[in-house]
């Protein structure tokens, strides 16, 4: 009898079994924030063939589903992966072979760190990325007298922090073969002294020293695409808008996406040309790569005095910025991208910029539509201009660490119109959502900090104590929704990702505290555990 009772007993438990429904993975004893429209939490989910397929309590989870990889998170918080609504993924791969710039606190600095990497690894090509006038104790553009003396016979480029000015020294101006005078240079580009060029260019003329920069072939793109992958998923990165790329970039992320090696979900956003239109006539898909948006400049960037104001700097009354591409030339190109079923995405910074912007697209967009056409940064906008956003339904996309890298000097450049900049908050009611992203590698690729910028309006070195105008700070769950679920909104993906929910993808990332209830001083800190894409890890903190 007590065999058979025994027998009756372990079928019991092996009918059980069988009765339990598959999975490649579980997640349980977490501290899961779905990100779902009730804002809830659980402490388990499953998921299967890269897909989430339950989410619940332990035991609901458990009683279920059974697997071979089950994962204690022992209390851990657990957040949809993290997305980067506005960044550059090729532009950070190649950021982590150049010299780094960023910090330095006088061009003599430069200097230094500049000699060091020649002497250590001598190149044909000096690149460099990310300095800022700005820490300087003289904040003026320096001349390029000292580059000269230093390197003579290689040419140098060293990018500003914001990618829209560069210091150059004479050989490369030989290099690219331009003269004080050329008729091709559009005012205000070339900075001068005494008749000769000053070695800092502006904008559409920085841009041209990339002509004289060896390009990288198609292994060193892939092997830029990597490292910038690896970066990325260290930070508990799962998809980012890459914004523009050319041809031949696309084509290589194309390819290895399709071998599976180029694994983070990417929305690259085409940079305008005729190379460009004539391949993608409409927008396309392939697995995790999606190619249906196009990238304008409308102006430049507030620290080099490029973003194109309604009135003068307060700092330089002699300008009000630059146009990067003329009105009639952006409105060609939204009529472009409306004809073809393609987003639109502006940058644009100043005010003046805003406003045209504005105005362009309200051309295009009937009121209440769903096109999500987009404006990137809408850092300083005229308070009558605010409305235009909600009236049509235009998605300011916003980087929360751009204010407090700027409030140190911006009202030295805005006067009083230092109110109405960043003004996250207000940008955010006009549709109520927006997303949020870094713009790396200009900012600093952690997500992190694009969360305590956003919610506590200061820098890394707790600045200032207050916070700068607080009252544009966005909530924690406002931050964090910015840079999940909204991000994938503004991409058109948000039933496909963004929160944790059955049905999406299976991408996450694990913290070592949670930043929904960290204290002030704990947030900058935080470090990614784990991130998953996919349902399959792709970083492991050792």
């Amino acid at each position: 009898m007590k065999k058979i009772f025994f027998g009756l007993f372990l079928a019991s438990i092996l009918f059980s079994c069988n009765m339990k429904e598959r999975a490649d993975l579980i997640f349980i004893n977490g501290d899961i924030y779905t990100v779902d429209s009730a804002f809830t939490k659980c402490n388990a989910l499953a998921v299967k063939d890269g897909i989430i397929i339950a989410t619940g309590g332990d035991d609901e989870i458990l009683n279920t589903y059974q697997s071979k990889n089950i994962i204690d998170l022992e209390g851990k918080p657990l957040y949809p992966g993290f997305n980067d609504a506005h960044c550059h993924i090729a532009g950070l791969g190649m950021s982590l072979t150049r010299v780094d710039l960023r910090g330095a606190t006088s061009f003599d600095e430069i200097l230094s760190r500049l000699k060091k990497r020649q002497e250590e690894n001598p190149s044909k090509c000096l690149l460099g990325d990310g300095w800022d006038q700005n820490l300087w104790e003289d904040k003026n553009f320096p001349s390029n007298e000292k580059l000269n003396e230093l390197f003579p016979d290689v040419p140098v480029i060293l990018s500003r922090i914001d990618f829209h000015a560069v210091i150059v020294n004479d050989e490369a101006i030989k290099r690219l073969g331009i003269t004080p005078g050329d008729p091709s240079i559009i005012p205000g580009e070339a900075l001068m002294k005494n008749g000769k060029f000053q070695g800092v260019f502006l904008e559409n003329l920085a841009d041209r020293f990339k002509e004289i920069v060896p390009k990288p072939d198609g292994k060193e793109m892939r092997e830029i695409l990597l490292a910038a992958q690896d970066e990325c998923f260290k930070y508990g990165l799962t998809s980012l808008s890459d914004a523009g790329e050319e041809l031949d970039m696309i084509n290589v992320m194309d390819s290895m996406q399709g071998e599976g090696k180029l694994k983070i979900r990417l929305d690259v956003w085409l940079t305008p040309g005729e190379r460009n239109f004539a391949k993608f006539t409409k927008p396309y898909k392939n697995g995790r790569l999606s190619i249906s948006a196009i990238k304008l400049y409308a102006d430049g960037a507030l620290g080099s005095r490029g973003a194109l104001m309604i009135e003068p700097y307060s700092d330089m009354p002699n300008t009000r910025g630059i146009s990067v591409n003329t009105f009639q030339k952006l409105e060609e190109y939204c009529k472009w991208a409306f004809d073809h079923g393609f987003q639109v995405a502006i940058h644009c910074i100043g005010d003046g910029a805003n406003r045209e912007a504005l105005r362009i697209y309200a051309k295009f967009l009937p009121e209440g539509n769903n096109l999500r056409w987009r404006i990137e940064h809408s850092q300083i906008v005229k308070p009558a201009d605010m409305a235009m956003f909600a009236k049509y339904s235009i998605i300011p996309s916003i980087q929360p660490t751009h204010a407090t890298s700027d409030m140190l000097w911006a009202d030295e450049r805005l006067g009083e119109r230092i109110k109405y900049a960043y003004p996250y908050k207000e940008l955010l009611n006009q549709l109520g959502w927006l997303p949020a992203g870094t713009d790396f590698p200009i900012e600093q690729v952690n997500p992190v900090y694009t969360f305590f910028a956003a919610v506590y309006r200061k820098n890394l070195d707790f600045i200032p104590e207050g916070g700068f105008q607080m009252e544009n700070a966005l909530s924690k769950e406002e931050a964090l929704k910015a840079m999940t679920i909204w991000a994938a909104k503004a991409s058109f993906e948000e039933g496909a990702k963004g929160s944790i929910e059955k049905g999406k993808f299976a991408d996450f990332v694990v913290l070592d505290k949670d930043i929904m209830t960290a204290s002030e001083k704990e947030v900058p800190f935080i470090k990614v555990i784990r991130t998953f894409v996919g349902g399959e890890e792709v970083y492991k903190a050792e």
